[in-house]
């Protein structure tokens, strides 16, 4: 009995597993939720229109990656809210550990005009490119 029981929750946790887990490599279970929900994050495209950047401070380079001389791009993902606020901010391409946090320091600082979705805000995923150039 009890073996039937364990196998049974294990059964029930994979099947969670498998719920959870994004179905491209992409968080969009929060697409999933009914468009009436305040939370619900849209991809761009399908009538969302891109928020536009309204404050975009640059980036400083860190001493280490400036007396190595790395040049680069750093992909920041992120959640730009309805309120045009930035959240939930991930390193998709790494360049340098310290122009990574500079990279991320800088974007959670951004402001945008917010997505839209039938000429009301909302929240939207968005990958962002922050330029490391020396000259």
């Amino acid at each position: 009995m009890i073996g039937r029981r364990s196998l049974l929750l294990a059964q029930i946790l994979v099947l969670a597993s498998i719920v959870a887990l994004p179905l491209d490599g992409s968080a969009r279970l929060a697409q999933e939720q009914p468009e009436n929900t305040s939370d619900t994050v849209y991809e761009l495209g399908d009538g969302v229109t891109p928020p536009k950047a309204i404050y975009q401070p640059d980036p400083e380079y860190s001493e280490r990656a400036r007396k190595k001389k790395i040049n680069g791009t750093v992909i920041v993902a992120m959640i730009v809210t309805a309120e045009g606020k930035v959240r939930d901010l991930k390193i998709i391409k790494s360049l340098d550990k310290g122009l990574d946090k500079q990279a991320i320091a800088a974007v959670s600082k951004w402001q945008f005009q917010p997505a839209t979705k039938g000429g009301k805000p909302v929240a939207v995923h968005l990958p962002v490119e922050v330029d490391f150039r020396l000259y």
